[in-house]
């Protein structure tokens, strides 16, 4: 299996291929999710969320993770992640959720919780899920059941094997 770079999408051109990649693959959270839903959510996140680009060996974005801190509770809350289908691996997952983990001790200083979401329907990914952190809630968005999941960053940090001695601020 071929390696995914990480970069931080900080430039116009870096949000359009994000843009591009999200409309072509948003399909793969629900086959209701509609064209109309996946603009709207971009319209909004865009503004208010920090994304993670997984380039593969040739440049062309395999992945990304859309993620916010939540103001006032050192909270980062991942909002979506997709992976193109070649590239779905363990070691990927691994790879990649470490590779962002990095990125957010770099970026943010002080985050202690780590939140996501996923559809209660989603079998493998709620085994895996569980694994790292603790299913805290359920909510309903476009019809369907989803869990909410938290961990402390800490915690996260051990699961991944990313150095915590690492981590600054604090």
């Amino acid at each position: 299996m071929r390696r995914l770079y990480a970069t931080p999408c900080k430039q116009d051109k870096d949000y359009g291929r994000f843009a591009r990649y999200y409309l072509a693959h948003c399909d793969q959270f629900d086959n209701q999710y509609s064209f109309h839903d996946a603009l709207a959510h971009l319209i909004v996140s865009l503004r208010t969320s920090q994304f993670m680009l997984y380039d593969d060996e040739d440049g062309n974005l395999q992945a990304y993770m859309q993620y916010r801190y939540e103001e006032g509770d050192n909270t980062v809350f991942i909002d979506s992640t997709i992976i193109s289908p070649a590239y779905r691996s363990s070691r990927v997952f691994y790879r990649g959720f470490a590779d962002w983990a990095r990125n957010v001790m770099e970026e943010q200083h002080g985050i202690r919780q780590v939140r996501f979401h996923v559809r209660a329907d989603h079998s493998y990914l709620n085994r895996l899920y569980a694994k790292f952190a603790e299913r805290i809630s359920e909510r309903e968005s476009f019809g369907r059941a989803e869990y909410v999941y938290e961990t402390t960053f800490d915690e996260l940090l051990r699961y991944l094997r990313v150095a915590i001695s690492t981590k600054t601020g604090d």
